[in-house]
C-alpha cells in the first residue's frame, strides 16, 4: 500500500475512534442527568421529584419502558379422567359387540349387560341406528326394585354393596345408601348368566324353540345323533369380521355366500324351520335327541320341514344374511342341555 494511502487509513481510524468515545461520553452524561419521567405526556410534578436513595444510577424512561415479552396460551390442560356414569353410543352398520367393547376398551359381556332391555343378552339383535348405554367400567347396569337392597343385589351379581356404594356416577350418600325404585344402579365388576338361551329338551322325544312361526309342533322321534360332527359349511371357514365363540356369543360365524349349501351337523330330527323374530332371520334348528341342539341361522331359505329326519351332511338350507345381519354370514350354535357349547372343540 502506498504510504500516502497508509496515512490516510490511520488518520481516518483515529477520528472514527475519537467520534466514537465522544457519543459514548454524551450518552454517559445524558443517562446521569437525566431524571425519571421527563418524557413527554409524563406528570411533571415527578421531574423534580428527590431521587430514591439507591448506590446504582436512575434508569432512562427509555429503559424503564422495557419488558420481557410474555405470550399467553389460551387453554387449559386437564388431566384425562376415567368418566364415572354412562355414555351412548349409536350403532352403525357394521358394528358388533366386539367390535364397539374393544373400542371402549370393555368386555363384550358388558355390552350385553349394560343393555339388557334393549339386546336382551343376544347379540343378534343388534341394529343400526340403536342407541347403546356404554358403561364406564365392566360390569352392568341394573334398574332398582322395590324390596331390593344392596346386599341381595350385589349376592345377585358376584360384587360387593361397597363396590356400588362407592361407585362416584352411582351419586350415592355412604352414610344413607338409599335407593329409588326405578333408579339405574352402575354394578361395578357385577356378572350374570346370560339369559337369552331357550329352553330345550334333554333327550328322548323332542320338544320345541318358540323363537317364531318357524316352531314346530314337537312330540317327534327319531334317529339321534352321535359323537362325531361334521362342518355344517363346505371348508368350515370362520366369517371374516364375524364373531368368534366368546362372552355373549355363543356361537361362530361361518363364510358363507348367498346359496352356498348348508349342512346338518349329525343325525336328528328338525324342531324348527321358518323365520325366526329374535334376530335369526331364516332359522333350522335340529334335535339330536340325545341333549344336544345345533341352530342354522341368517338362512336365505330352508329345505327342510317339521320333523323331518336328518343326518350328517343333509342340506338343511342355503347361505344367506337374513334377520339382524351385517352380511351373509352362518350363525351356527351347538348346545347341550341348554348351554352353549364351542364348536371349534367338536367338530371335525
Amino acid at each position: 500500500m502506498p504510504y500516502w494511502r497508509k496515512g490516510s487509513f490511520w488518520a481516518g481510524s483515529l477520528l472514527s475512534l475519537a467520534a466514537i468515545a465522544a457519543l459514548g461520553a454524551w450518552g454517559w452524561n445524558a443517562f446521569q442527568t437525566t431524571p425519571m419521567g421527563t418524557g413527554p405526556g409524563e406528570n411533571p410534578a415527578l421531574v423534580n421529584a428527590p431521587a430514591a436513595s439507591s448506590s446504582l444510577p436512575p434508569v432512562s424512561s427509555s429503559l424503564a419502558s422495557f419488558s420481557i415479552r410474555r405470550f399467553v396460551a389460551p387453554h387449559t390442560d386437564i388431566p384425562t379422567r376415567t368418566p364415572s356414569w354412562l355414555t351412548t353410543y349409536v350403532v352403525v352398520r357394521g358394528d358388533t359387540v366386539y367390535s364397539i367393547a374393544k373400542e371402549f376398551n370393555l368386555q363384550p359381556a358388558s355390552i350385553l349387560w349394560g343393555n339388557a332391555e334393549t339386546l336382551q343378552d343376544d347379540p343378534n339383535l343388534l341394529k343400526v341406528g340403536t342407541e347403546l348405554n356404554i358403561l364406564p367400567t365392566d360390569g352392568l347396569l341394573y334398574r332398582w326394585r322395590e324390596g331390593d337392597s344392596l346386599d341381595s343385589i350385589a349376592a345377585e351379581y358376584n360384587t360387593t354393596a361397597e363396590k356400588i356404594v362407592e361407585w362416584p356416577g352411582n351419586g350415592l350418600n355412604p352414610l344413607n345408601p338409599a335407593i329409588d325404585p326405578g333408579t339405574l344402579v352402575i354394578v361395578p365388576g357385577g356378572s350374570r348368566p346370560f339369559a337369552w338361551e331357550q329352553p330345550v329338551s334333554t333327550g328322548g322325544q323332542s320338544r320345541t324353540f318358540n323363537v317364531g312361526p318357524g316352531r314346530c309342533a314337537g312330540g317327534f322321534s327319531g334317529v339321534a345323533g352321535s359323537d362325531s360332527w361334521g362342518w355344517p359349511t363346505p371348508g368350515g371357514v370362520a366369517s371374516p369380521g364375524g364373531y368368534d365363540f366368546g362372552p355373549g356369543h355363543l356361537a361362530v360365524d361361518f363364510y358363507v355366500y348367498i346359496g352356498m349349501p348348508v349342512y346338518s351337523s349329525q343325525a336328528g330330527v328338525v324342531v324348527f324351520a321358518g323365520e325366526s323374530t329374535v334376530g335369526y332371520g331364516l332359522l333350522v334348528i335340529v334335535d339330536h335327541l340325545n341333549g344336544w341342539h345345533t341352530f342354522y341361522a341368517h338362512l336365505s331359505q330352508w329345505n327342510v320341514s317339521c320333523g323331518q329326519q336328518v343326518y350328517r351332511g343333509t342340506v338343511v338350507g342355503l347361505g344367506g344374511s337374513t334377520g339382524n345381519s351385517s352380511g351373509p354370514h352362518l350363525h351356527f350354535e351347538m348346545r347341550y342341555n341348554g348351554v352353549g357349547q364351542n364348536p371349534w372343540g367338536l367338530i371335525q
